[in-house]
């Protein structure tokens, strides 16, 4: 993820991390069509190959991710308010520090929930 992250730069990146039972296996990059360093809209196109690769596998989405250019990993008001999969953990990638910041949580419409996740 940060690698996406860092390529992404000077925009936000975002994607899947794909698996079963709460494990993610796969990291599913999504093109960012805004092209926004401060926002994300996965592109429709890669939303569909995404589905499909993942239902073929027989996996699900486990996780959200996207990146902070230059702001801290925490959901903005915009992450908040295009929240659609609410049930789903969402992962901030920051690069705006020296080292990256990589953190989790639940969103909901008014507020959120960081969330203990591990890299393994």
């Amino acid at each position: 993820m940060i690698d996406e992250a860092r390529r992404a730069l000077p925009n936000e990146c975002c994607g899947f991390l794909a698996g079963t039972q709460g494990l993610a296996s796969r990291l599913i990059p999504l093109s960012n069509e805004l092209a926004s360093p401060t926002a994300y809209r996965a592109a429709p196109a890669d939303l569909f190959v995404a589905a499909r690769s993942m239902h073929a596998a027989r996996e699900e989405v486990v996780a959200i991710y996207h990146s902070h250019p230059t702001s801290a990993a925490r959901p903005s008001r915009r992450d908040l308010a295009e929240n659609f999969y609410e049930d789903t953990p969402h992962i901030i990638i920051s690069l705006a520090g020296p080292e990256p910041d990589v953190r989790a949580f639940r969103l909901f419409p008014d507020r959120f929930e960081e969330i203990e996740w591990r890299h393994t």
